[in-house]
């Protein structure tokens, strides 16, 4: 239980100023923001070259839409083999990928069985899952945290996919490009 509690605590530390953004943002403003509307199911599950987001308040946070599916190493009885725009906050300070409960249960993961993965404490699971067609292992934000609606995109998704990111310009702008 402490291994969990400091967790939480760190991941809380790194995203302590998040708490501005709202879920009703995330379907309303935001995706205005990104041209796509938040968990909604597309047919196109190809990676794409080049993803555009954008630059989300004073703060200038980095935000972007990608696909996210389950991989073959998740089988659920409600889930859906099709791709879901998810939007996600980029936090390079972040090792771990994160998505939020709600996202989660729109791919299906609520009822999931991860093949060879013991189901103890769910929010502890790294679930293996597609984000943009790149194989990444994804953690549940942690429900008790002040900001348990955010999907963070961290170092982890960069790395596996070998993206290069550029967030910078005199007019904000927030792009990942990959192989």
């Amino acid at each position: 239980m402490l291994h969990n509690n400091v967790t939480l605590k760190k991941f809380d530390n790194l995203c302590v100023d998040f708490e501005d953004i709202y879920p009703s943002e995330l379907e309303g403003s935001i995706s205005r923001l990104l041209g796509s509307q938040y968990l909604q199911q597309v047919s196109d599950s190809g990676t794409r070259k080049l993803a555009r987001g954008g630059v989300l308040g004073v703060n200038f946070r980095p935000i972007i839409s990608l696909h996210v599916q389950i991989s073959d190493a998740i089988t659920t009885m409600s889930g859906t083999p099709l791709p879901v725009n998810v939007h996600f906050l980029f936090l390079a300070a972040s090792p771990q990928t994160y998505m939020s409960g709600e996202a989660l249960r729109a791919i299906g993961v609520e009822d999931m069985v991860v093949v060879g993965e013991p189901m103890d404490d769910p929010e502890s699971i790294r679930l293996p899952l597609l984000i943009n067609g790149f194989k990444v292992f994804v953690q549940r934000s942690p429900s008790k945290s002040h900001f348990a609606h955010l999907n963070i995109l961290g170092e982890d998704f960069i790395h596996a996919s070998g993206a290069h990111v550029f967030f910078g310009g005199e007019t904000p702008l927030f792009e990942i490009v990959f192989p």
